[in-house]
C-alpha cells in the first residue's frame, strides 16, 4: 500500500490543485482513498503493487469527483444581488400559502354551508340569487347568515363595524344591484 501511495502521491496533489483548486486537500482525500481501498482489499487474495495504485487511484479519483460535486453545490460566484436575481422568487408563493393558511384559519368555526356560500359570494362573486339557489335557501336567510358571520368574524379579529369602509359593507351590497 505504501508503495501505491508514493506512486500516487503527485498524481493526486496535481488532481486536488486543478479540480478543486486546493492542493492541501489533498491529504484528506488521500486518507479518504487509503480507507477505502483497504476494505475492499480486505476480502481479496494479495495483489502487485500496479493493481493496488489502479484501485487506489481510483478510489481518489471518486473522492476528488465526490468533493467537487459537493463543493460545487455551495458555491456561488458574484454578488448577493446576483443570487437573487437567479433564484426562485419563494415570496409569491409564500404569500398564496400564508392567505390560504389565514383563511382556514378564519373560517374554521363556520359551518360548511354557511363557509361555502361566503366563497361563493365574496370568494367567486356569485350574485345572492345563484347562492340562494345553490344552498338551497332563500335570498335574505343566506345573505343574514353571511353578515351574521362576517360579524361574529369581525368581533373574534377585533375589527370594528365602522373600520370597515362603507363600500365594502354587507349591508349595502355592492350598490344595490343585489
Amino acid at each position: 500500500m505504501r508503495a501505491a501511495v508514493k506512486a500516487e502521491w503527485k498524481n493526486a496533489q496535481y488532481l486536488a490543485s486543478a479540480q478543486l483548486g486546493d492542493e492541501t486537500l489533498a491529504y484528506e482525500l488521500m486518507d479518504l482513498a487509503i480507507d477505502q481501498t483497504k476494505e475492499y482489499l480486505a476480502n481479496l487474495s494479495p495483489i502487485g503493487n500496479d493493481e493496488a495504485q489502479e484501485i487506489l487511484a481510483r478510489f481518489y479519483r471518486n473522492a476528488v469527483r465526490r468533493t467537487r460535486r459537493a463543493n460545487g453545490k455551495f458555491q456561488y460566484q458574484g454578488t448577493g444581488s446576483d443570487v437573487e436575481l437567479l433564484s426562485s422568487p419563494i415570496h409569491t408563493a409564500m404569500e398564496a400559502v400564508e392567505a390560504r393558511l389565514d383563511l382556514d384559519t378564519i373560517l374554521r368555526d363556520t359551518p360548511a354551508d354557511l363557509r361555502r356560500a361566503m366563497l361563493m359570494r365574496f370568494g367567486a362573486r356569485s350574485q345572492w340569487e345563484e347562492v340562494a339557489r345553490e344552498t338551497g335557501k332563500s335570498k335574505d336567510a343566506i345573505r343574514m347568515s353571511c353578515l351574521r358571520e362576517f360579524n361574529r368574524i369581525r368581533r373574534k379579529l377585533g375589527i370594528r363595524e365602522r373600520d370597515i369602509p362603507k363600500n365594502q359593507s354587507l349591508r349595502g351590497g355592492s350598490g344595490g344591484k343585489d
